[in-house]
């Protein structure tokens, strides 16, 4: 690789209006990608949090199924009403 001088009075530099309009962007990139990873991560947690709640709901759902069988046997039940809309034969 060759060495190459610069001679100072060759040496060319933006305008400082520009130099402050780079600076500003770089400022704005890493805020940017800083403030993306903070929302991945909530997310993640949000996400978490939510998968969990499910389990637990589907575990109370399975009791509370459970339960209706052991009184009423194998049933539909109509949501609205909680009316017996079909009872199969045991």
């Amino acid at each position: 690789m060759e060495n190459v001088t610069i001679n100072k009075e060759e040496v060319k530099t933006i305008s400082i209006e520009q130099l402050k309009k780079l600076k500003d962007f770089n400022v704005f990139m890493d805020k940017a990608r800083l403030s993306l990873g903070e929302l991945s991560i909530q997310y993640e947690f949000q996400k978490a949090d939510i998968l969990t709640q499910i389990a637990v709901q589907q575990q109370n759902f399975n009791e509370l199924e459970k339960a209706i069988k052991e009184e009423y046997g194998d049933i539909r039940v109509n949501i609205e009403t909680g009316e017996i809309v079909k009872q199969e034969e045991q």
